[in-house]
């Protein structure tokens, strides 16, 4: 259940403070019928090109006519012909911020040479788009931008798509900067990280992609997975990465990592998170077991922290709140509480979650209650949920599986 929480509280306090149908934030029918026409434009891709990058092991095709134009210590760039007016550019790292952090980092990147090619200054930019989605199994992002060079009559106006995704070794970026050619564009990001994906071998005995959206829109994604490490421990990774349009011009983003290992009865040994937000590192913590309590230390906010959490028990990882939600479904008794560490919540406090069956809604089974939020899932027998809706303020919060490979139980 803990995947809940980097998406649950960050989405919310950011709105407090396999598709490429991308959620338009504009009013298509605000805009001239030249440009409604531009944006439908796509290309029939018949070309494919080698893409081969030793570092990384990989070696396959990719649509378009792809050539290299730079490639550093782990960094690689190549522009690709679509056959439209202007190239696809990709992007490969081994060093990022994350999903969310690193695409918008392009696009403004982007912006800055769209003005130079131009000679022309930004004058406005809107949020146009956002959207999440997998490719195979491996979640990505989706941030456009309409743009505006200069003023008046010399105003000069264009559309910049972008799209990552964060394979084994590395985070993928691709951007475009023309009107249209939205399908055309996705499929030669997909084709290019696929490239990644053949390359790469997961350990992983189960590996889920969550999917989160706000009042429909889509915000992002957390992925968890589960491997045995050598000593027979459970390796836990989860990332979540978030794009929130607080506004038609500003994006809130927020990439948040976190390593755990578990006993195979789900307790934790220890673990550690951080989280980078709108490109500054937020918090970093190490949670691990002292003498006479569990200790969080490390950094958030820029200020240090290193307190006991005044709690001695087992806390359960990821893994052990899957095992108890499928005892419980298995069982007769109605409900059931256990701690955690939720660093988002308070990471000084060892927070108590409840799971209670519930019978009166059709579309769950389950209700989890974690500090002050209430949430209703609905769960399979082996503890793993479908979907998650937590309804606040007027808003409703979704958390729908979108992919799973595997089960949440140690084979």
């Amino acid at each position: 259940m803990k995947i809940l929480k980097p998406a649950m509280f960050c989405a919310l306090a950011s709105l407090s403070s396999a598709s490429v149908n991308a959620h338009l934030l504009v009013d298509m029918n605000d805009f001239p019928q030249w440009f409604k026409q531009a944006m439908k434009r796509e290309a029939d891709i018949t070309s494919t090109s080698p893409l081969t990058i030793a570092a990384l092991n990989v070696d396959a095709s990719i649509k378009g006519k792809a050539t290299q134009q730079e490639s550093s210590e782990g960094t690689w760039y190549y522009n690709i012909d679509i056959g439209s007016d202007s190239p696809v550019e990709c992007y490969a790292f081994t060093e990022f911020d994350g999903p969310s952090n690193s695409l918008y980092a392009i696009l403004q990147h982007s912006l800055n040479g769209v003005e130079a090619l131009n000679q022309k200054t930004l004058s406005s930019q809107f949020n146009l788009a956002v959207d999440t989605g997998v490719i195979g199994g491996t979640p990505y992002l989706q941030l456009d931008t309409l743009y505006n060079l200069g003023e008046g009559s010399e105003t000069v106006s264009g559309v910049l798509k972008g799209f990552s995704a964060q394979t084994e070794q590395s985070l993928q970026i691709c951007v475009h900067n023309e009107t249209g050619y939205q399908q055309t564009f996705f499929a030669v990001f997909e084709s290019f990280v696929e490239a990644f994906n053949q390359s790469e071998d997961s350990p992983a005995f189960f590996d889920a992609v969550y999917q989160l959206t706000l009042n429909d829109m889509p915000l992002g994604f957390s992925r968890e997975r589960f491997s045995v490490d050598q000593d027979g421990d459970i390796e836990i990774n989860v990332h979540s990465a978030m794009l929130v349009p607080v506004d038609e011009v500003s994006v809130a983003r927020t990439d948040s990592v976190g390593t755990s290992w578990s006993r195979p009865d789900g307790s934790l040994i220890n673990g550690t998170e951080y989280s980078v937000d709108n490109g500054t590192l937020s918090a970093n913590f190490a949670v691990q077991a002292g003498e006479e309590s569990w200790v969080v230390s490390g950094e958030m906010q820029g200020k240090a922290i290193n307190a006991p959490l005044n709690y001695n028990g087992a806390l359960l990882t990821e893994y052990g709140s899957y095992l108890e939600t499928a005892s419980l479904l298995a069982s007769e008794e109605q409900s059931a509480s256990f701690r955690m560490w939720v660093s988002d919540a308070d990471p000084t406090a060892a927070l108590e979650v409840k799971v209670s069956k519930i019978s009166d809604n059709p579309n769950a089974n389950l209700q989890l209650d974690m500090g002050p939020l209430t949430m209703k899932l609905q769960a399979q027998s082996n503890g793993m949920f479908d979907v998650g809706t937590l309804e606040q303020a007027g808003m409703t919060l979704l958390m729908k599986r979108i992919y799973a490979k595997g089960e949440p139980l140690q084979p």
